[in-house]
């Protein structure tokens, strides 16, 4: 088998696997991802390895191959105001989630599992403390720019964070009916948080 015949069969049973274990969890048999993944258990272990392996490689899937780095620039892009960046970012982070992955990232957070390469703190770094230093330039706080994050603030961008996620979960996970797209919901959300966090940062800043 050649190198990109090797790759291609390697990249079939991670997406089987990513997929198997999102619609019925860890527990699926090695020889029901082969045989989705149109190999044999024997060439799936020559390939990528036994089960650990191969949910290192789901889980790396998982939890870094979801970012796109434009999306660091576009956080602190101030030649857009907040609301039109925190729009456009959200629109593509939970437009960039489907069905398997929304689900597999709930199985995994069910096992603890979203520690692993401590995603909070990657989590915390490249979308939340962002979104909190724009917040207190949008606020006027300039002086604050230098002080550290605390975790009131982290938990005050949760907040945004958290409910544009909610969509996604009840659709994907729950089967629930969402009344609106992407396009629709993000903006609505981010215009109904933004005034009240300007107010809440102001009055966390000065504590």
């Amino acid at each position: 088998m050649g190198k990109r015949n090797a790759r291609d069969e390697e990249e079939r049973i991670v997406d089987a696997a990513f997929r198997l274990y999102a619609e019925q969890g860890f527990d699926v048999p090695l020889a029901k991802i082969a045989r989705s993944a149109r190999t044999s258990p024997a060439a799936l272990i020559r390939s990528v390895g036994g089960k650990k392996a191969l949910l290192d490689r789901v889980f790396k899937r998982l939890f870094a191959g979801r970012w796109k780095p434009e999306w660091d620039a576009l956080l602190v892009d101030r030649t857009l105001t907040l609301e039109a960046r925190l729009a456009r970012f959200y629109v593509e982070y939970r437009g960039n989630i489907e069905r398997s992955g929304a689900r597999l990232w709930t199985r995994a957070g069910l096992l603890g599992l979203h520690k692993k390469g401590d995603f909070s703190g990657t989590l915390a770094k490249r979308i939340l403390e962002p979104i909190i230093r724009e917040l207190r330039h949008e606020a006027g706080l300039a002086g604050s720019a230098a002080l550290p994050v605390t975790g009131r603030e982290i938990e005050l961008a949760q907040v945004l964070h958290g409910a544009i996620a909610f969509p996604h979960t009840r659709s994907h996970v729950f089967d629930m009916t969402v009344h609106g797209s992407l396009e629709e919901l993000v903006p609505m959300m981010v215009r109904v948080w933004l005034p009240g966090a300007r107010e809440e940062i102001r009055r966390l800043t000065a504590r």
